[in-house]
């Protein structure tokens, strides 16, 4: 979890104080303390909030003492600290100093959600030092126990406004909350974002870059000449639609620390995963991939980066519960699926928008994602299921797709996913004329798979149902009309007649002869289940 500015009203030093405004700013997360006061109410506005700048989360002490009795000039501060990201205002020695709170700054408080705290008023001997100490103890504790910044610093940014939301201001969460300076260059090792940390080192860094000939490799830290104690580390992001980005970790060793100890892997990882998010999202061409930031945290099965990732976007995940995977798009263009997938994307969503509130898309790893909410009812779902495939068809007639519904949470989605990529190969040689799938039949076939993977003795166990039918010199005919009356043609006598060029009494003889080899019909239950288990575990031995 992370310090929120509702948690700093539990501290001792904050527990008398009293919140005039901004209520709903209570949820915030505080990322430092900072005391603001100035001889120049200019400056003050201009010169340390600029316009459209990020200063990182902090919650700002001051005592109005420079402008006193310029209510316009306090309400401009409130409204510029607000729209840089700052969580809120502890305003000490009112009824001392300062007469009273105008009713001014509690009103734009409240619009802003931007929180004013007011600290016991009439009181002298209130210290800053006392808040700061507390403030700055309690963030420490916190994150000495919380390793996870990725969905800390996605989540303040969702709060963000929208002109807040850059590559540059995920760049300085990251540098505030790790004490790392960070530059972000293109492949082409020309700079697009730096960030220092501390802030004065950001000068030596921009003059010093150009020295280096040769960089760390990739994913390694080496000592920095022109640091003391420093490290630089190297990582290649790999961003969407094959782009690449270079990252450079800048590192000062804290003294008395160990030679040679520098960041963890873990941290590393965060750090490099965050960023490459930032970039996905609020770089360029952010539009057509930043979804699948979403749809990569869903499927990695990691709910708190969904959630935040959700927020942002505004997308409603929790109405999400179910999944269509399509594959075989393009394949037979060789290999070009990317290409179709990103042509006829928006296409095809709209069979999906045809049957449900909420929907998801994006290709992932050569197929083509759907998540939805649940359809307007399954009879529709089913028509723009038909519907998909047949468009899609004439691209590849081996395209499939698998409906995964009732998923419960991302570990469902991961499941059925994971399941789709290990065992639809296996699915289409159990259920060769089929090219919609229900994820129950892969999952069922999977542990087919796993069951023949055990050994000879689980093999045999399994086909005991069938030795019956060696009574019978037909044995192999017979074999074949139980595999296609069960995996091919639904337990039709018609249907199986039509896929084995048979006429329909010859097919009705062979189910009545089975029913008497067995001692019950094929189609009984719950015998069936055995039988079927049997025929599949048969056709996966024929395609080892």
């Amino acid at each position: 979890m992370s310090v929120t500015v509702g948690d700093l009203l539990r501290l001792p030093s904050l527990r008398r104080a009293e919140v005039l405004g901004g209520r709903k700013g209570l949820t915030k997360i505080v990322s430092s303390i900072s005391v603001l006061e100035s001889t120049d109410p200019e400056i003050l506005v201009d010169g340390l909030f600029p316009q459209g700048e990020f200063y990182g989360s902090e919650i700002v002490i001051t005592g109005f003492m420079n402008i006193l009795g310029d209510v316009k000039c306090q309400c401009a501060n409130i409204r510029r600290m607000a729209e840089g990201g700052e969580a809120g205002l502890i305003l000490f020695y009112v009824g001392v100093y300062l007469p009273y709170v105008d009713r001014r700054l509690i009103e734009l408080a409240d619009e802003l959600d931007f929180v004013l705290i007011c600290m016991p008023k009439g009181e002298r001997n209130l210290r800053y030092s006392e808040v700061i100490s507390d403030v700055m103890d309690c963030i420490y504790r916190d994150r000495a126990g919380n390793d996870s910044i990725v969905p800390e610093i996605l989540e303040r940014i969702s709060v963000l406004p929208p002109q807040l939301r850059s590559v540059n201001t995920v760049l300085q969460m990251v540098s505030d909350r790790t004490a790392v300076s960070l530059v972000l260059c293109d492949s082409s090792m020309r700079l697009l974002n730096l960030v220092a940390w501390p802030r004065s080192l950001e000068p030596v860094l921009k003059d010093r870059m150009g020295e280096y000939k040769t960089f760390p490799a990739d994913g390694e830290f080496r000592r920095c000449s022109f640091l003391e104690e420093g490290y630089v580390g190297h990582f290649t992001l790999q961003l969407g639609h094959g782009r690449k980005g270079e990252l450079f970790l800048f590192f000062q060793k804290p003294a008395g620390t160990a030679e040679g100890q520098i960041l963890s892997p873990a941290l590393t990882e965060q750090i490099t995963d965050v960023v490459r998010l930032g970039v996905n999202i609020w770089g360029e061409q952010h539009s057509e991939v930043a979804v699948h930031e979403l749809v990569r945290a869903i499927i990695q099965d990691e709910p708190m980066k969904m959630r935040r990732l959700a927020d942002i976007f505004g997308i409603d995940v929790e109405a999400i519960h179910e999944m269509w995977i399509v594959r075989g798009l393009g394949r037979g263009a060789r290999g070009r699926e990317g290409e179709y997938l990103k042509k006829e994307m928006s296409f095809l969503c709209t069979f999906a928008e045809s049957c449900a509130d909420t929907v998801v898309a994006d290709s992932y790893e050569g197929s083509l994602l759907l998540f939805l909410s649940d359809p307007y009812s399954q009879k529709e779902a089913q028509e723009q299921i038909d519907g998909m495939i047949n468009q899609i068809q004439a691209a590849d007639e081996r395209v499939t797709l698998t409906r995964c519904n009732n998923l419960g949470d991302t570990g469902d989605v991961r499941r059925a996913y994971l399941c789709h990529r290990d065992y639809l190969e296996d699915s289409r040689r159990v259920f060769p004329g089929k090219s919609c799938f229900q994820i129950g039949e892969l999952q069922f076939v999977g542990k087919c798979r796993e069951l023949i993977e055990k050994g000879e003795r689980e093999i045999q166990q399994a086909l005991q149902c069938l030795e019956c039918l060696k009574a019978d010199r037909e044995e192999q005919v017979l074999l074949e009309t139980l595999s296609t009356y069960l995996l091919d043609a639904g337990a039709s006598a018609s249907k199986i007649a039509e896929l084995l060029f048979l006429h329909r009494n010859t097919i009705k003889y062979r189910i009545h002869r089975l029913t008497e080899l067995l001692g019950y019909r094929p189609d009984k239950m719950p015998e069936e289940i055995s039988l079927y288990q049997a025929v599949v575990v048969k056709r996966l031995l024929t395609y080892p």
